[in-house]
């Protein structure tokens, strides 16, 4: 069963530039895959070019974005800011700090996604990050490590950071 929702997931997490091919796997079974199959066929998936970006968002989060996958990483997770991390300084970039190991593998990079969207701008290669812009709110937070084709191989938990607003000058919080 749990084979069957990850092939749907797959089916119906396609971004307009996908490919996907169908075939029937030696034990009879329905196969999904983005690379061609042995006598299998291209499938034509109706795709709303609004909901395009919701679709490839949705996709890189997995099943469940609040848990981190390690793929063939021993330890990746975010140690600070903590999760339920509050903050009164929207102006200000928030430091992310990371336990990765073993280091970025040759031809991964990093991804941090804030809300379910990927974040603008270079991502570098330490474990040590800064976001900036964020806007009044709660906001959820994670780092993924994507292959040379945009694949996802491992993801941090997520965590909940809450920007409030600026204290008036003077007052204690």
């Amino acid at each position: 069963m749990r084979a069957f929702l990850s092939l749907l997931l797959l089916s119906s997490c396609v971004s307009i530039q996908a490919q996907v091919y169908r075939a029937i796997g030696p034990d009879g079974q329905t196969v999904f895959s983005d690379r061609p199959l042995p006598n299998g066929e291209r499938i034509e998936l109706p795709v709303d070019s609004a909901d395009a970006a919701a679709d490839d968002s949705a996709a890189r989060r997995g099943a469940d974005a609040d848990s981190g996958f390690l793929g063939p990483y021993d330890m990746f997770e975010i140690v600070s800011p903590e999760n339920d991390h509050r903050t009164r300084d929207p102006d200000g970039p928030l430091p992310v700090s990371l336990v990765l190991s073993p280091a970025l593998m040759d031809g991964h990079r990093m991804v941090i996604e804030v809300d379910g969207i990927a974040a603008t701008g270079e991502v570098p290669r330490s474990t040590q990050l800064l976001v900036n812009g964020l806007a009044l709110g709660t906001h959820r937070i994670r780092v993924l490590i994507e292959d040379a084709d945009s694949a996802s191989v491992a993801a941090t938990p997520s965590i909940t950071v809450h920007v409030l607003r600026p204290l008036p000058e003077g007052t204690q919080p």
